[in-house]
């Protein structure tokens, strides 16, 4: 019988135990040869899972590309669970910044997903939601908004308005008007999803900090700038106790934040944020990453010449 992996999980101290212990599982397994294909891509999955937790990208990509060719191999290419593992490799070339590479795979998540869940499934709602952020990401907007809308529609038939899936939609309809430039209905977006938030998840759960950073963004274009420094300073604070001080996440809520304290010529403050903000991302996005090249950018700008 494969390994109930929900159900160890509270025994681990410590990261390290923890993988050592799923990395024992799959060093004791001929992947070409599996007794149990289950348990071998269980505990891959989860090794991802940790190098996602600390930022390495690359490391979690390499263990769900052999999870998909483990279930492609085993359970055929239109499977529950080939859909599941093409989402979240494409999740992974998303985080690492290839969007075509994200758009790929998402599309073919969604043409899988959409043969063994139904075309209104909940399945089928993330990953167009999953591919309206690509299509953004990659200047789309029309098709973005259309993924988006199609994703919104399915979800709240299924769940209602005040779910969390519902307001995931919401806030990322919120972006792309920010992106067209209509702050007002964005500001509308962003507040309603905060809303449903705060009440489903907890005022301290990272999704909060997510749509508490867009709202910054908007009072930062509306030029209220003490009201877009508290959103940044909550959304900071919000990740740094949900991920920890050095989490790729906390890096981009740092260089934001940094924006605001310059603008309002707190240069110290500005250039400490950016200066953080580059450190951490340069270790775990790696140095050509455009977040990391964004945040030195900000930091070089604050750097006195040398004479």
């Amino acid at each position: 019988m494969a390994a109930d992996f929900n159900s160890i999980e509270t025994q681990f101290e410590s990261i390290e135990e923890e993988k050592n212990y799923y990395q024992n599982i799959i060093s004791n397994d001929d992947e070409n040869n599996l007794n149990d294909p289950s348990e071998f891509t269980g505990a891959l999955r989860k090794l991802a899972s940790i190098a996602r937790q600390e930022s390495d990208t690359l490391l979690a990509w390499e263990y769900l590309q052999k999870v998909l060719n483990i279930d492609e191999k085993n359970g055929g290419a239109e499977s529950p669970i080939v859909a599941t593992d093409l989402n979240d490799l494409a999740s992974v070339f998303q985080e690492l910044g290839d969007m075509g590479g994200a758009r790929e795979h998402y599309e073919k998540a969604l043409k899988v997903a959409e043969i063994v869940h139904g075309e209104e499934s909940a399945v089928v709602a993330t990953i167009l939601n999953n591919l309206g952020g690509v299509m953004q990401e990659l200047g789309h907007t029309k098709a973005s908004k259309r993924f988006f809308d199609r994703s919104l529609v399915i979800l709240e038939a299924l769940h209602g308005p005040h779910h969390a899936d519902v307001s995931a939609v919401v806030n990322n309809l919120g972006g792309l008007a920010h992106e067209m430039g209509d702050l007002e209905l964005a500001q509308s977006l962003y507040q309603k999803a905060l809303n449903v938030d705060e009440s489903v998840l907890g005022l301290d759960h990272p999704r909060v900090a997510a749509v508490t950073n867009n709202l910054g963004g908007i009072m930062r274009d509306l030029g209220d700038m003490e009201q877009a420094k508290t959103y940044y300073e909550r959304a900071l604070s919000i990740d740094e106790a949900a991920y920890g001080m050095d989490n790729a996440m906390v890096g981009i809520r740092a260089n934001n934040l940094g924006g605001i304290l310059q603008y309002m010529g707190d240069l110290k403050g500005a250039k400490e944020l950016y200066e953080r903000s580059y450190n951490i991302l340069r270790e775990t996005r790696g140095e050509t990453h455009p977040a990391t090249q964004l945040a030195w950018t900000n930091l070089d700008s604050l750097i006195e010449p040398q004479h």
